[in-house]
């Protein structure tokens, strides 16, 4: 069986990775805003909460993309390794 070195699969596995984490990204500052909406609801302030949870989501976003893709490239080389041991049986 030989390898899967089609660049076609690989653009489509790279593309799947980068709509997961724009989803994310979105899910994170529609998150944090609407938390920041109801703080201020509560409290009575009204765009103090806001501007803090938005400051808040940016190195939130930043770790998520971080941990995300780094979760995604190992799960990748692993099946790519695993890939290698069969071929070489």
């Amino acid at each position: 069986m030989k390898p899967d070195n089609n660049p076609l699969s690989t653009y489509g596995l790279v593309a799947g990775v980068v709509g997961q984490v724009g989803c994310l990204i979105l899910l994170i500052i529609l998150g944090t805003l609407l938390l920041g909406l109801a703080l201020d609801e509560a409290f009575g302030t009204r765009p103090t909460f806001v501007f803090i949870m938005l400051l808040v989501s940016v190195p939130l976003s930043t770790a998520a993309i971080f941990l995300y893709t780094r979760y995604k490239a190992k799960q990748l080389q692993g099946t790519t390794s695993k890939k290698e041991e069969d071929i070489s049986e």
